[in-house]
């Protein structure tokens, strides 16, 4: 199968996502890189010139959930990209990204990296990408500790009416311990038994429209969340409760966390259409 695939390929199949030799025969790989601005991500490292004061920052976390991804054909039809069950990082059509490895600053407990998705699609040329962060809605409120992987982890659950975290990104900032952005479905309710319903889904689409799958890596940029916002500012307890954004009404850091990945935050427009949280980088970068 893997002969075949690559005779597809020579064969005028210009942009297909990469293979690589460890992988199952017959799957694709689509590479995702950690930024902080022009630096790679890296717990043990220090980045300064953050935010809207300028702040020096230490890596804590940065994971995130996607679904629903789809490869783009040169006429924009859409392909879905099947992405193959591993029992650790990916399994029912969701996948974890995993960019901290618990070492430095990024003290979680979790070593294990995970920085592509693997999987399948029709041979074809492929010009751009399209997924959704985020656990779609009808496996949002599983109970963690007993759910398939990679749904099973605890740190990224939220609670039984709010369901998982979708993104866990935290900083350490100079004068916060802590500054957070913890992405989910908000405003729910519901019960167990007779099930939850959420008036802000808050699944952002991230499209790339441009995409060279043989030579690019999706750009994951932290300073870019964390462009418009102050990661020095104290929270109040009052209208402020957190230092960053946990995704609940009325928290004043969230329209433009939210912004950095073309989401609306609760009934107010998006900051910003376009996610500069994401875009693409060379996979050979330092």
């Amino acid at each position: 199968m893997a002969t075949a695939l690559m005779a597809l390929l020579g064969a005028g199949c210009a942009n297909m996502p990469a293979t690589s030799s460890g992988d199952p025969p017959g799957t694709m790989r689509i590479e995702f890189r950690a930024t902080v601005g022009a630096e790679s991500f890296n717990c043990r490292s220090t980045y300064s010139n953050i935010g809207t004061s300028r702040s020096t920052i230490t890596p804590a976390d940065f994971r995130f959930y996607v679904h629903d991804v789809q490869l783009v054909r040169r006429d924009t039809t859409r392909v879905p990209f099947e992405l193959v069950e591993d029992g650790r990082f990916q399994g029912r059509g969701v996948a974890l990204l995993d960019f901290e490895d618990g070492s430095g600053s990024c003290d979680t407990g979790s070593p294990e990296v995970r920085t592509h998705l693997l999987g399948r699609a029709p041979a074809g040329d492929y010009v751009g990408l399209v997924f959704k962060i985020g656990v779609p809605v009808e496996r949002n409120h599983l109970n963690a500790p007993t759910a398939e992987a990679p749904l099973n982890i605890p740190g990224l659950w939220w609670s039984w009416s709010g369901g998982y975290k979708f993104a866990r990104i935290d900083v350490r900032a100079a004068r916060n311990p802590f500054f957070y952005f913890h992405l989910g479905a908000t405003s729910c309710t519901g019960s167990v038994g007779a099930g939850f319903s959420c008036a802000y889904g808050n699944r952002g689409e991230i499209t790339i429209p441009t995409m060279d799958f043989a030579r690019d890596a999706v750009r994951v940029d932290l300073a870019a969340l964390l462009s418009n916002v102050d990661v020095d500012r104290a929270p109040d307890g009052m209208s402020d409760r957190v230092a960053g954004c946990m995704a609940f009404a009325g928290d004043p850091e969230c329209p433009a966390m939210f912004g950095a990945l073309g989401l609306a935050f609760t009934d107010q427009p998006p900051m910003s259409s376009v996610p500069a949280m994401f875009g693409t980088t060379p996979r050979s970068a330092p």
